[in-house]
């Protein structure tokens, strides 16, 4: 008997679909290398954003193997069931703070997949003609992906949301994909008790957005900051983020502004110098008053992509991590430059007040912050807590005098809460994409 010889059928690459839409999560993984990291693992990547009209967007990332469609935003935020959904979430917030895990997860995968699969309807033939390997959205509590993350899994297709931040599982999840990845155990865990995930479907990979810290190339020297920024190596430097305008009638400025009567009254000796790192939803006319003063230098987060917001270059990314590395303290009403800072044992203090309203800044934080993700700073004593002028001015000059002051409590937020600091978090980032879409 004659044996025919069976052709060989080429293997096509994996297909994967990426959804970006939003931009500080575009920019931490696609400027530390996701795509290249992708291709090198046998994929093509098919990236969905509404960065892909803009051609400096589009050239800035385009590699072999790679696409860029345009993913409307309006048309992602465009609930047909928004009362449906919001009724769904809440439930399943209540299920799972009551120990009801398991109800919450079939909650979803009865009503919950099904309402947030119909978001994205507009897409079906878009996936049809796709055939994608693997989903993906950059940054799940955004919820630009869920529509696709439901659709795609009631196909079979496998899915991966990133929890962008360490703060997210206090957040609802707008979907609930086959895989996660996060930053730390930390999160991973708040992920289980609070939204009724599995352990195993959670990866720790790191955080993106922090590998530029860790780029040989980017580690300057004191000098080379203050170079850049018009500053004495020599005099101690006081790095205060701002919280951002977290709502329309938000004051952000009070805070800042006690801060600075107190040092002039203090009269503390160098005398130090101030950076305003003001967030990226910071608005900076709110704090043009400050500007005169010689001892206070602005910066913040400039590159803008149309549709994406803020999306900081690597560059930029990298003059954040050397103020963070050669500050001499930080302070910072609730940024996550207030846990950035313990990559580099940076003492950090967080001043809880606010002179223009009192009130409404003390609600905040006992019910938004203190009781929530902060709950964890606090309970490791890992930085310190100032609930006025003279209490921020006393604990200003103590880390000034003593830097390893609460250094045990930044080491339990390095090993603990932000996960591996290598530099390597993007790479396992692909991996674990590629990974499901094997």
């Amino acid at each position: 008997m004659i044996r025919r010889k069976t052709p060989d059928i080429p293997c096509r690459p994996l297909r994967l679909l990426v959804e970006t839409g939003d931009g500080r999560s575009a920019s931490a993984i696609l400027e530390n290398g996701f795509l290249r990291h992708c291709l090198d693992l046998g994929a093509e990547v098919h990236v969905l954003s509404p960065g892909a009209c803009f051609e400096p967007f589009v050239e800035r990332y385009r590699l072999p193997g790679t696409r860029f469609s345009y993913l409307s935003v309006e048309k992602v935020n465009r609930m047909r069931y928004r009362r449906r959904v919001a009724y769904e979430e809440n439930l399943g917030a209540w299920l799972c703070k009551h120990g009801m895990a398991p109800l919450r997860r079939g909650l979803w995968q009865l009503l919950g997949e099904r309402l947030t699969a119909a978001d994205a309807a507009y897409l079906s033939s878009f996936i049809d003609e796709e055939q994608p390997d693997c989903f993906f959205s950059a940054h799940l509590n955004q919820g630009f992906g869920r529509g696709l993350v439901a659709m795609c899994r009631r196909r079979g297709i496998p899915t991966v949301g990133n929890v962008f931040s360490w703060d997210h599982p206090y957040y609802s999840q707008r979907s609930r994909p086959d895989k996660l990845t996060c930053w730390s155990p930390v999160v991973r865990n708040g992920l289980v008790k609070m939204r009724g995930f599995l352990p195993h479907q959670i990866e720790v990979i790191g955080a993106p957005v922090f590998d530029p810290y860790f780029d040989p190339d980017g580690i300057w020297t004191r000098k080379d900051l203050c170079d850049r920024l018009g500053l004495d190596p020599a005099r101690p430097i006081l790095l205060f983020a701002t919280l951002g305008q977290m709502q329309m009638f938000w004051d952000e400025t009070g805070t800042f502004r006690a801060f600075l009567a107190a040092m002039d009254q203090a009269g503390l000796p160098g005398p130090p110098q101030i950076i305003l790192r003001l967030h990226p939803i910071s608005i900076d006319h709110y704090f043009e008053e400050f500007r005169a003063r010689k001892d206070v230098v602005f910066s913040r987060y400039v590159r803008y992509i149309p549709g994406m917001r803020w999306c900081p270059s690597r560059e930029e990314a990298i003059l954040a991590g050397n103020l963070l590395r050669h500050a001499d303290v930080c302070i910072s009403p609730g940024s996550s430059m207030t846990v950035e800072a313990a990559i580099f044992d940076t003492p950090t203090i967080v001043p809880v007040f606010n002179p223009s309203m009192s009130e409404e800044y003390e609600r905040f934080f006992r019910q938004d912050w203190l009781n929530k993700h902060f709950h964890f700073l606090v309970e490791k004593d890992t930085v310190a807590l100032a609930q006025s002028p003279d209490e921020l001015i006393a604990a200003i000059v103590r880390a000034l005098d003593d830097r390893s002051w609460l250094s045990e409590g930044r080491k339990k937020i390095r090993e603990n809460l932000l996960g591996p600091l290598d530099g390597r978090a993007t790479e396992r980032l692909a991996q674990a994409v590629v990974k499901s879409a094997r």
